[in-house]
């Protein structure tokens, strides 16, 4: 377990600014901000990582997130053209879609734990194939079982841009950093779902919608190659470099959770394995690319078993502030799903009578709305840093939910524009600008979601993001395979208000998060300190 410098025992309850310049933790440069978690003397430290590398990988994973949500819509603006043409019905179209990002989450059971356990490398790996297979498989199939089939191989291969990333930029970069980085991340994945609705359809009316999946294939292709020969490990076991050297936290002693023969025998067992800070830094010195190139790593020293890290996410469905989280964040990722799955049957219809190409051109305005997520993403950085310097420099993770009152604002104007625009047969630029503000709310409210998750419960990331996944997993697939039915009986407009509540309601939980939050973190805090002690275990 990493080294944690908490206020009273409470995780996430942390100081931050060093307003009176009295902490001799590392600061960022010559600020006030001080480094969390702190960096270790190893030279392969991802954390001591110049910045021109960190922002490379930080690109090739964004890259790769795009290029996943790429494939994942460049059939949407021929929704209906590829139903006419293979024969499957648009609900059948839709609950292939539907178990498709049923899979996204749950899959993510078994990702999660390999990444933790051989490293993130292996894993981002192995999904591009995944991937590129499906593509191929995607621009062949005839019939509904196919179709199915295809959607299953695809969904196992794109679930780990849901989690697996995440824990990629949190190894590389700092709290006070990784708001902007999981926007930038969101950001590319959402660039390459505005690409494919854009680009699908322009291919559809050229060459045809099967070259657009050909066109997937050779992307991941291309990004399967990057993966393997530039991408370098992010994962380093962290937890070695406590100050007390133990494998356990002062936190952990604090609570009497350690106080026991067991902490005993694991002291005597690292000392004597010679696991000191010092041997400790000689062991992870910066790879050469030949060491790079590696296709996993593993570190006996995590003691943690994959069959433990499989079922350890199920244990934080206990945890207040995490349910919240994902519950935010899976009501984040409805506005994709919803437009996704309707953009090319409210546009190609009457009276907008568009083609495919134009129909995938008024997703220019999630373009925009993209661009307007990623800087309130950026935003919430600078808000914690303003409200835990008003707070004697501690920081609350709670500090970061101020922000969502602006992922509310476009929630609750993009779903009322679009529904009610294609309702009422307004003009195309009603439907594009909802469109737009219901991209801008995904991607503020899901960085903002994730990045509350893991500074709430540091040094379990890999736990929080499959239950951020899987709430999303279990919520989307529900709204994606009903919502052409809902669509059918009650109309666009009836229908975008339901899932535009559903979504505002989300993030009305951010208000008791905000007022009780720190006391369920203070609940949670034995159980949490006695969860991530398995590590030495």
């Amino acid at each position: 377990m990493e080294k944690h410098s908490y206020i009273d025992g409470i995780p996430g309850t942390e100081l931050l600014v060093d307003v009176k310049g009295v902490s001799t933790d590392e600061h960022a440069g010559n600020s006030e901000i001080i480094l969390i978690p702190q960096p270790t003397e190893c030279s392969g430290d991802p954390l001591r990582w110049p910045k021109r590398k960190k922002y490379y990988q930080l690109f090739l994973v964004a890259l790769y997130a795009c290029a996943f949500s790429f494939g994942e819509n460049t059939l949407g603006a021929a929704w209906t053209t590829v139903s006419e043409e293979t024969g499957v019905s648009l609900t059948n179209m839709n609950g292939g879609s539907a178990l498709n990002y049923l899979l996204l989450g749950f899959v993510n059971i078994f990702w999660i734990p390999a990444a933790m356990k051989i490293g993130r490398r292996p894993v981002f790996i192995l999904t591009t194939v995944f991937c590129l297979c499906a593509g191929v498989w995607l621009g062949e199939f005839t019939g509904v079982a196919q179709w199915m089939l295809a959607q299953v191989l695809n969904g196992f291969g794109t679930s780990a841009y849901q989690a697996v990333i995440q824990l990629a930029v949190f190894d590389m970069f700092f709290v006070h950093e990784r708001g902007t980085m999981i926007a930038v991340y969101l950001f590319g994945q959402q660039l390459g779902s505005v690409i494919g609705l854009i680009s699908g359809g322009s291919i559809a009316d050229g060459p045809g919608w099967r070259w657009s999946q050909y066109i997937v294939a050779m992307i991941d292709g291309a990004v399967l190659l990057l993966l393997i020969f530039t991408f370098e490990e992010t994962m380093l076991p962290r937890f070695l470099f406590n100050r007390n050297a133990s494998g356990l936290s002062s936190e952990a002693d604090d609570d009497g959770l350690a106080e026991s023969e067991e902490k005993t025998k694991i002291i005597s067992e690292v000392r004597e394995e010679g696991s000191t800070v010092d041997t400790m830094i000689s062991r992870f010195p910066r790879r050469s690319y030949i060491q790079m190139l590696k296709p996993w790593v593993y570190y006996p020293e995590d003691r943690t078993t994959y069959w433990q890290y499989f079922r350890r996410p199920f244990f934080l469905f206990f945890f207040p502030n995490v349910v919240i989280s994902g519950f935010i964040f899976a009501f984040g990722c409805t506005a994709g799903i919803v437009s996704f799955n309707t953009i090319s049957e409210i546009l190609t219809d009457a009276p907008y009578d568009m083609s495919t190409t134009g129909a995938g051109l008024v997703c220019f305005g999630a373009f925009v709305g993209n661009i307007i997520g990623y800087l309130t993403g950026t935003l919430s950085d600078y808000v914690v840093i303003y409200f835990s310097r008003r707070n004697n420099g501690i920081k609350e993770p709670e500090f970061r939910l101020y922000t969502l009152a602006l992922s509310f604002c476009y929630a609750a104007f993009g779903y009322m524009m679009y529904g009610w625009g294609a309702q009422e047969q307004g003009s195309w630029a009603l439907v594009a600008v909802g469109l737009g503000a219901m991209i801008a709310h995904q991607v503020s409210a899901c960085g903002i979601a994730t990045s509350y998750a893991m500074e709430s419960f540091r040094g379990i990331a890999g736990e929080l993001v499959v239950v951020l996944a899987m709430c999303s997993s279990c919520i989307n697939f529900a709204i994606s395979y009903s919502v052409q039915p809902f669509i059918n009986r009650t109309g666009y407009g009836w229908a975008f208000f339901f899932f535009g509540m559903c979504v505002l309601g989300s993030m009305a939980m951010a208000i008791p998060t905000i007022i009780w939050g720190k006391s369920w973190r203070q609940k949670c805090a034995p159980r949490y300190y006695k969860f991530v002690a398995e590590n030495c275990n």
